[in-house]
């Protein structure tokens, strides 16, 4: 499948994908991360807002719900690949708990929730978009109330 300029989605949704993953990862690492001032949670913050915005971004620039999901997709490989499946059993990237650090549980926890979350609202915009979209192609131009 090919959009009108002739440019292959697959393409486009593997480079998605990876984009997604790419990001899962870099804020798994984040989770335990820290800001001064003893401010945690900068790892939920770019799930939530990376995943929306990536997905976002990725049906607006496609014109297709399915690369609104490729992120997202990517994002929740990665993470259940980091945080379960590829390490030791004493080598732990989301922690539940460490002892010194009460909070990286929740943290973790919420790291998990806001990065589908995130994804769930980038597919719902992007649906949201889709009749607009389908007009415009279609060379309607009707406008919905």
């Amino acid at each position: 499948m090919q959009d009108e300029d002739g440019f292959p989605l697959s393409a486009v949704y593997a480079v998605l994908f990876l984009l997604g993953a790419a990001l899962g990862i870099w804020g798994a690492f984040l989770v335990p991360l820290r800001l001064p001032g003893g401010i945690e949670g900068l790892s939920d913050v770019l799930a939530l807002v990376g995943n929306i915005a990536v997905g976002f971004f990725a049906a607006r620039g496609a014109r297709s719900v399915p690369a609104a999901a490729m992120p997202g997709l990517g994002w929740l490989i990665a993470v259940l690949a980091v945080g379960s499946f590829v390490r030791p059993a004493d080598e732990v990237v989301i922690p539940s708990k460490i002892g010194s650090d009460p909070g990286i549980g929740t943290v973790g926890t919420l790291y998990l929730l806001l990065g589908a979350v995130g994804a769930v609202v980038a597919i719902l915009l992007a649906n949201r978009d889709r009749m607009r979209w389908e007009n415009n192609t279609n060379g309607t131009g009707a406008k919905r109330t």
